[in-house]
């Protein structure tokens, strides 16, 4: 391509691409960006990264280029050298540190623990990364990318990333679209400046050619204007023919000489290490300014702050392996020992070596080393696979395996894991080499996969008669883990016991003190399985001093969160934060960045039972904020639905329904189906709580349909006890009790006490409103003695209240008032007020022959009703108020109640209650027929008296006015006619007053 020709395009491209919008946002050094600009090849990409640079240096002390090498396995020393000023050596030690006192083996972790280094060190300021070539860049460093714009989102960092596709779920993208005919036209126009010529018809033929790629119109231009060098327009020799972008790069590089071929792979090998000493030790520099300069020209290669890329890498990759030879030609070969020679790109002698399928152990040692410290699992596996196919003797082969699994199981691929540690038991059993390590392993990962059977016969079959006391220790406690997740609670404590007895064995302080924290730790939870909280209480405080002992803090965090969710259930919530703050404070100092998540995620849920939505929300903010940082979308949509839930929970609709809806398309896009579940259960609770009964109806029945879909029992449960709810409130107590009957159908299929505890409350009170006290009084019981058992104090209140409403209806008055009370002080306690509201209307229904007491407790009722904006409950109130108002005779009061209260009830359309509304109306009505005609007429005389005296106003002329005045009221009064007389006011001087006759 020409320069003239070059220049054409670099100012079409720029002109096209809204770069001065998309400058002005990254101008803003007070926040930090990851723009994503993608766009296939040929879209136009590299024509904006010298005028984004050129642009941003006005603003930025620091606007730095990089190209990925696409042979590297991990670039993340060097992206992070371009956003921070930080040097190898620092570098190199605070990985030792992370490694030595901090590791987890998860990126995550890594990124969390360097960040916070970089950020104690004041590394982190406002500069700009224009990235080009994205999609070669490693997964690792993506991933980075994507987390350091989370984390540091003040510190003014700018990332512009180039790809072909979008690479970030959390980025701002600008997509470059294919030329459009008319964009052909302007280009056309720019190129061949032929007066009086549009080049309509020319630019639609071009797009049916080029299907708007300009890597093809690059090509037909440059040709033409090759041909006719004066500016002629000819596509006559382009009809024929069919053009792809790949296939232009191949005939590109294939034109080229050899000479040409050799520097275009060496550069996409050397990458910035090239300098004028490797020219001559490869032989390239006697013809390197004309090569350089004719790849230049062809595209090729690209020069960008006065170094030189090579363009379109994926392309060039693909062009080598398609013939494997190229990676053994001289060139390369010579160039791999220069590499080796001056220990420079190690990754890049691997992935050539991995080509060539030669191998040297000491470098491949050395990656393998490098990749774990950084804790990238995903390319450990590939240097792991590669030294596998390279190793014979056994103990390697065993160290790689073990390796290799537990990379897997850190990357949630428990059955790859599996996969190799069957292989480590194999070897270990052939070779006669300990497998107690490779058995705790591949019983953990099997119990990951929930293959619990399999789990405990490896223990059982493989577990060697003698092995170190530790390692016997540690299968035990796994064995008692997966017994008491599988509830099989007496063997687990059995298996726990037998642990007891073994500690003793174990010679190391730390890893007995460590066991010791882990057995008290899964009895807690076993004990707290079986709703025995005191004991679980009891074993997990022993567990914490074991755990402080051996000053092991990851434990120690765990059993924190562990007592945090005991206190909460139990309704002690100032216990349960302090616990769970001092398990985020552990987390953090441990830098376990999914760790600290789950405790704000845990804090955002109890603040919200607490009734405090602006620390809950605050907490599940940054819940959210680490979970994008994570990029894991399960646990964001999952955050999302407590966020949504938070905000309905307080009466904020819509920016509840904005998360929810947000978790909904999170969990859908993923195929998430139980998220997706559980986030239409829960819009179809908001819909119901704003009055929208129709949505609510429609949302809980998409649940049923998706649980029956995916053979969800548990979830089929749930919705169908909802939907049973919406149509229990819609006084549709046939329809409800049948969904309750379907659920407590599938209850024995499912395993949880809690959710039968909540079917059975809701069937005792639907059939207590059907009357069937008999079968409703079981339930009822039942349900209440669970909660209480578990201490759940918002289900026992509401237990307390069905209870209540039991014995009002069949008139135990004294019991009643006792559930009441009791009901009463819990909510009040906890400051639940739509409880408290419930309560009063309750008292109301129980006092109501009190009809004074009963007028007082309902007006409280509705205050909190309208307050909290539970509108069904509200309309209610107000109908049983307005049986009040009517019964002490106040039924102006009732009518105006009962009017303004069929507005609240079409809202939400209950048909039933509409209806009781409706008849209490006309039944008012008629009982007050002689008085409504009284006051209609005392409200006509009103309106005419109001009208006359708007007609006076008017008036100016003083015989006009008493004329008219005389006559209006006459005509008010019905008489024959009257006499009018003004007098001087006694009280008010040069003032009337009048008298009638």
């Amino acid at each position: 391509m020409t320069d003239k020709l070059y220049l054409k395009m670099h100012s079409f491209v720029t002109e096209r691409f809204d770069l001065s919008r998309i400058a002005n946002i990254l101008r803003d050094n007070s926040a930090s960006h990851l723009l994503e600009i993608t766009g296939i090849s040929g879209s136009g990409k590299s024509y904006l990264i010298n005028p984004f640079s050129e642009t941003l240096q006005n603003t930025y002390e620091t606007v730095n280029f990089f190209s990925p090498h696409p042979l590297y396995f991990n670039q993340f020393y060097d992206v992070l050298s371009l956003l921070c000023d930080i040097d190898t050596q620092n570098f190199s030690s605070l990985i030792e540190e992370h490694k030595t006192r901090y590791s987890t083996g998860m990126k995550y972790d890594f990124f969390y623990f360097l960040t916070e280094q970089l950020q104690k060190r004041e590394l982190l300021h406002p500069r700009v990364l224009i990235i080009d070539d994205g999609d070669v860049l490693d997964q690792y460093s993506k991933d980075f990318l994507q987390y350091i714009v989370q984390y540091a989102e003040d510190s003014g960092i700018q990332i512009v990333f180039f790809s072909q596709e979008r690479t970030f779920p959390f980025s701002q993208l600008e997509q470059i679209d294919p030329l459009t005919a008319e964009d052909l036209q302007k280009l056309l126009q720019m190129t061949f400046e032929k007066k009086g010529h549009n080049y309509e018809k020319e630019s639609e033929i071009i797009h049916k050619i080029s299907d708007g790629n300009l890597l093809v119109v690059e090509r037909i231009l440059a040709e033409m204007l090759e041909k006719k060098p004066r500016g002629g327009f000819d596509l006559s020799p382009f009809l024929d023919k069919s053009f792809d972008p790949y296939e232009i790069y191949r005939e590109t590089v294939s034109g080229l000489s050899d000479s040409q071929k050799d520097l275009l792979i060496c550069l996409l090998i050397m990458d910035n290490a090239f300098c004028d000493k490797h020219l001559k030790a490869l032989g390239l520099d006697k013809s390197y300014k004309k090569n350089i300069e004719s790849l230049i020209a062809s595209g090729l290669v690209g020069l960008v702050d006065q170094r030189h890329i090579v363009q379109k890498k994926r392309f060039l990759l693909r062009f080598m392996k398609e013939d494997p030879d190229k990676y053994t030609r001289p060139a390369v070969n010579n160039t791999i020992s220069l590499l080796a020679e001056n220990d420079l790109h190690k990754q890049t002698q691997a992935r050539i070596m991995m080509f060539n399928n030669k191998y040297r152990a000491s470098l491949f040692e050395e990656l393998n080393s490098d990749l774990e410290s950084l804790s990238d699992n995903k390319n450990l596996l590939k240097i792991c696979q590669y030294q596998l196919k390279h190793t014979k003797k056994p103990t390697k082969l065993l160290q790689l395996h073990q390796q290799m699994a537990i990379a897997h199981s850190r990357m949630n691929q428990n059955d790859e894991a599996v996969n190799h540690l069957r292989q480590c038991l194999h070897i270990s059993t052939e070779k006669d080499i300990p497998a107690e390590e490779t058995v705790y392993l591949l019983a953990n990962n099997l119990f990951a996969v929930n293959s619990i059977a399999f789990a405990l016969e490896i223990i059982k079959k493989y577990s060697p008669i003698t092995m170190d006391p530790f390692w016997k220790v540690k299968i035990q406690l796994l064995k008692a883990d997966i017994m008491a997740e599988s509830e099989e609670f007496p063997e687990a404590l059995e298996v726990l016991a037998e642990v007891i007895h073994l500690v003793g064995g174990i010679e190391k302080k730390k890893q007995r003190y460590q066991v010791q924290g882990e057995t008290k730790k899964i009895k807690g939870k076993i004990h707290y399985y079986i709703n025995e909280w005191d004991q679980a209480e009891q074993a997990f405080e022993e567990a914490e001093t074991f755990y402080e002992m051996a000053k092991d803090h990851t434990g120690l965090a765990a059993v924190h969160n562990n007592l945090a969710v005991l206190y909460m259930f139990q309704g002690d919530w100032d216990k349960s934060e302090q616990f769970f703050l001092r398990s985020l404070k552990l987390e953090k100092e441990n830098y376990n960045l999914n760790g600290v998540s789950v405790c704000y995620n845990n804090l955002g849920g109890l603040m919200d039972d607490k009734g405090d939505p602006q620390r809950s929300l605050m907490y599940l903010e940054e819940a959210l904020n680490l979970q994008k940082m994570l990029n894991e979308p399960y646990n964001i949509t999952n955050i999302y639905n407590n966020i949504g839930v938070t905000w309905m929970d307080h009466s904020e609709f819509d920016k509840a329904e904005d998360a929810l809806k947000k978790s909904l398309q999170t969990a859908m896009d993923f195929g998430f189906f139980r998220n997706t579940i559980a986030s239409l259960n829960n819009l179809g609770a908001l819909y119901f709580k704003k009055g929208d009964w129709d949505q609510a109806i429609s949302y809980h029945e998409q649940a049923i349909k998706k649980c029956e879909d995916n053979d969800f029992t548990e979830g089929l449960l749930r919705s169908f006890n909802n939907l049973g709810e919406v149509y229990e409130k819609q006084d549709e107590l046939n329809l409800a009790y049948d969904l309750y009957f379907k659920g407590l159908e599938l209850l024995p299929t499912v395993n949880d006490d809690y959710i039968k505890a909540e079917l059975y409350g809701n069937l005792g009170s639907v059939l207590t409103k059907l009357h069937k006290f008999k079968d409703a009084y079981s339930y009822l019981v039942e349900s209440l003695d669970f909660f209480k058992s578990i201490n759940a104090r918002d289900k026992v209140i509401e237990g307390h209240q069905k209870q209540a409403y039991y014995f009002i209806l069949t008139r135990n008055y004294e019991s009643a008032d006792y559930y009441l009370n009791q009901s009463m002080n819990m909510a009040t306690e906890q400051k639940r007020q739509f409880e408290i509201g419930k309560i009063y209307y309750l008292h109301a229904l129980l006092e109501r022959k009190n009809l004074e007491s009963a007028k007082e407790h309902l007006n409280k009722a509705i205050e909190i009703f309208v307050e909290t904006s539970n509108y069904y409950e509200l309309s209610l109130a107000n109908y049983t108020l307005a049986e009040v108002l009517f019964d002490l005779e106040e039924w102006e009061n009732a009518l105006q109640i009962l009017k303004n209260n069929k507005k609240i009830i079409r809202k939400y359309g209950s048909i039933k209650l509409l209806e009781q509304n409706d008849i209490l109306t006309q039944k008012i009505s008629r009982e007050y027929s002689m008085q409504m005609k009284d006051v209609k007429f005392e409200e006509n005389l009103l309106n005419q008296f109001y009208e006359i005296t708007q007609n006076l106003n008017t008036i100016t002329d003083m015989d006009v006015l008493i004329q008219q005045s005389l006559e209006g009221l006459v005509e008010i009064s019905e008489a024959d006619g009257g006499i009018l007389c003004l007098h001087g006011s006694a009280n008010l001087p040069d003032s009337w007053d009048y008298k009638l006759f």
